[in-house]
């Protein structure tokens, strides 16, 4: 695994934790929607950057 995809797997793990974080403060559901969103984009380019190499 080559550094990006090692900084691509920090930073989904830093959006999945940001995401349960913001859904358990009960912040707004449209925001954690978004941020959810945002988290499964990343999480689908890792995958592709991961399978890639």
């Amino acid at each position: 695994m080559d550094i990006i995809e090692s900084v691509m797997v920090c930073m989904l793990v830093a959006l999945v934790l940001a995401t349960i974080t913001a859904r358990w403060a009960g912040n707004e559901p449209r925001d954690v929607g978004l941020l959810a969103a945002l988290t499964a984009l990343w999480g689908a380019g890792t995958a592709a950057a991961v399978l890639a190499s």
